[in-house]
């Protein structure tokens, strides 16, 4: 085995003391793994400490200094810049955002939950699976927002609005590198006021990290396999291997570099020089998720968990569902492909979160992106065009086999890559007009700012004017759990609520009633309607909230205490909610 290992070593370029460095590294995220368990409270309190040590020491193993480059200089107005930039995108996806949106979702309310489990004591495993086989981690970092904020709605929409800001500036350096200054301000500039991703930068759920992790990995990638710059390539294996730890679409990151780097390698030789670097970039990638990698082989159903109930191939589903619609399951894939792909420019996004009315792409931009997406299937051989074009294909396939297409929500992966497109075709523009006619370069340069402008607003006119005030949230029983949350915010704290929801809901089934108010008074109540025997009312009222079309509950309680008052409660479109029964306590 020594032998072994000092040829892996000097193959990798680095030496045999090394190679037993990066070994030593993954047993020990190896024994992270049969440290922590499969459950909730983590077996040893050391499982943490071995995988962050595994880690460091494969980083260590792997290390190697790379010549030096000449790469662009970092000036002052350009840190400045992208301060600027970074400040601004905080404040447009934090500020209001308790109340925008005005929903507490069920699932937001399931993280923040899992989240606060950290903190009284009922969770410690933070390399296991959490709410919907979701991996722990992201639970973890809410709690130490929960931990200085509270249980609030701040202290888990705070920690998305934080992941999409950081994403900017990580986009700005991935362009960059890429392409040039100009580009890299351009799509920054662009990302930080896409409603799209301003809007899930709004909202507690782990899908936001897969933009940055993406968009990390891909910068150090290109980094990586430009200069043969062996630190880039293990920067590019720790976003890949801690992406593993968020959302469902971040397992597209490893397939998405590996066809890239086929693309980068038909440019021309040396592409052996750098395997090294790439299995380094593997190595460090495993010893981040190998803890994770282990828990899904020994419960493969957790990694499909959260994909299969979105997914059109779930058993049973497909079949009726296209016989239904008159095709096959094959030309069903096919046709929710084309409708993901109307999504970008023409067909509204769906989705519970964010009934947008409109694509993703607005304006200006849906007319750039066009102009760019041409000239990107004309030169498709190149390497940037190949990463837009293979990116687009896979969010597209994904969106082919789930449910409720186009969906905003599985769509968010695309977003940086969209920013690319864009500032790369403005780019273009002002390339091609400046050599041309380069008299014409201020009107250039001015004209594709003002268009940039343009874009920006547009999206921002349209998510903070236009839909916020008017927002329709896409579950009906949601807004119902909301309307009681504030209602109950207004009572006093022993106030009790009774529920009839019927066979549609419980006043429980929405988990956020049950993080933002866990020692509220609420109770369902079934036929024949009648409170309980050991009721002892506290306050001074009982509530009674009843679903519109439970008439015969209405009938009963109204009538039952007759000398109470009776308030319809509506949505912001008029939609009658329940009608609430509030009854003295006397």
């Amino acid at each position: 085995m020594r032998v072994s290992i000092d040829r892996f070593a000097r193959w990798l370029e680095i030496t045999p003391q090394r190679g037993w460095m990066i070994l030593v590294g993954l047993m020990l995220s190896t024994a992270a793994f049969a440290a922590t368990g499969d459950n909730a409270i983590a077996i040893s309190r050391i499982a943490a400490p071995l995988w962050l040590t595994g880690i460091a020491l494969t980083i260590i193993g792997c290390w190697k200094n790379s010549p030096p480059q000449e790469r662009k200089r970092w000036d002052r107005w350009e840190i400045a810049v992208i301060l600027a930039l970074t400040v601004a995108s905080i404040i447009l996806r934090a500020w209001g955002a308790d109340h925008m949106p005005y929903v507490l979702s069920g699932d937001e309310g399931s993280a923040g939950l899992t989240a606060w489990e950290f903190l009284d004591g009922r969770r410690s495993n933070i390399l296991g699976l959490g709410w919907f086989s979701f991996p722990s981690l992201y639970f973890w970092i809410l709690s130490l927002a929960q931990r200085v904020l509270g249980r609030t709605v701040i202290a888990i929409r705070w920690v998305s609005a934080l992941a999409g800001a950081m994403t900017i500036p990580a986009l700005y350096w991935t362009c960059r590198s890429l392409f040039n200054r100009r580009v890299a301000l351009l799509s920054a500039a662009w990302l930080m006021a896409f409603h799209h991703h301003i809007f899930f930068s709004r909202v507690a759920y782990n899908n936001i990290w897969d933009g940055l992790f993406f968009v990390i990995a891909l910068g150090a990638f290109w980094n990586a396999w430009e200069f043969n710059d062996r630190r880039a390539f293990l920067l590019a294996g720790l976003a890949l291997g801690f992406a593993q730890y968020f959302y469902t679409t971040s397992h597209l990151i490893p397939i998405l570099l590996v066809l890239w780097m086929i693309w980068l390698a038909r440019r021309g030789g040396g592409w052996k020089s750098r395997l090294p670097g790439f299995v380094c970039m593997v190595l460090v990638a495993l010893s981040v998720s190998l803890p994770l990698v282990l828990l899904y082989l020994r419960h493969p159903e957790s990694l499909f968990f959260t994909a299969s109930r979105v997914s059109m191939l779930i058993p049973g589903w497909i079949g009726p569902a296209a016989k239904a619609l008159g095709t096959t399951p094959v030309g069903l894939v096919f046709e929710q492909i084309w409708v993901t792909a109307l999504g970008l420019t023409v067909a509204e996004t769906q989705g519970v979160y964010y009934g947008s009315g409109i694509p993703m792409l607005i304006g200006a931009s849906a007319w750039i992106f066009s102009i760019g997406l041409i000239y990107c299937a004309i030169r498709f051989r190149e390497a940037r065009c190949g990463l837009i074009l293979i990116t687009i294909l896979a969010v597209l396939l994904v969106g082919g086999l789930s449910i409720q297409a186009p969906n905003g929500q599985r769509m968010l992966f695309l977003s940086p890559i969209l920013a690319i497109l864009i500032a790369s075709t403005l780019d273009g523009m002002y390339v091609f007009i400046n050599g041309r006619w380069p008299l014409l370069k201020p009107v250039a340069a001015v004209g594709i700012s003002l268009l940039m402008v343009l874009m920006m607003g547009e999206n921002i006119k349209h998510l903070f004017l236009d839909y916020f005030p008017t927002e329709n949230y896409g579950s009906l029983n949601g807004e119902v759990t909301q309307e009681i949350i504030e209602l109950l915010e207004d009572e006093l704290p022993q106030t009790p609520l009774f529920f009839t929801g019927g066979d549609r809901m419980s006043v429980h089934s929405i988990p956020s009633l049950a993080y933002l108010l866990p020692d509220a008074h609420t109770y369902d109540l079934p036929p024949p309607y009648d409170l309980p025997r050991d009721f002892s009312p506290q306050g001074s009222f009982t509530l009674f909230a009843i679903l519109p079309e439970e008439t015969a509950a209405f009938e009963k309680i109204t009538s039952s205490y007759a000398d109470g008052i009776t308030q319809p409660r509506y949505n912001r479109h008029g939609r009658l909610l329940f009608y609430l029964h509030r009854v003295e306590n006397k």
